[in-house]
């Protein structure tokens, strides 16, 4: 009866595990799709947050940089293709919106956000993206060739 009940829970986790990894995925590709669509001005805005790393050089660049984080990283944790990497992109973006809002003087509150999404981006980078997704089906598909 053990048993039964593990395997339950277990096929629970997973089935959580991929309804989380599809809900934050969806919203990190539609945040970044917004700022694919805003252009160079949006990704120069976003870029600027680097400046509190004591980098202000090509603020264009690091805007695209986390918009195509946001956008590709949000599409591969949907498949959970390659979810460790789209996960480390999103950590390091989420590290820099998380800086950038305090230091602009929010409150912890105002910046829940972006450290809920660091938070669960850690998870799935330690944890990969579970045994519904695209990783594991390669992985499985690797050991039976």
């Amino acid at each position: 009866m053990a048993n039964i009940t593990s395997i339950e829970n277990t096929k629970t986790q997973q089935l959580g595990l991929l309804i989380l990894r599809i809900g934050v995925g969806v919203l990190f590709f539609i945040f970044g799709w917004q700022k694919i669509a805003g252009g160079e001005p949006v990704w120069t805005g976003v870029g600027g947050s680097m400046k509190f790393f004591g980098i202000s050089a090509w603020p264009a660049f690091w805007g695209l940089l986390a918009t195509i984080s946001e956008f590709l990283g949000g599409l591969l944790l949907v498949f959970g293709l390659f979810t460790r990497f789209a996960a480390l992109s999103l950590v390091i973006t989420m590290i820099v919106a998380t800086v950038f809002k305090f230091a602009l003087g929010a409150t912890l509150g105002d910046a829940t956000g972006a450290i809920t999404m660091l938070l669960i981006n850690v998870f799935f980078l330690f944890n990969g993206g579970g045994v519904y997704s695209a990783d594991n089906f390669l992985r499985l598909k690797r050991q039976v060739a």
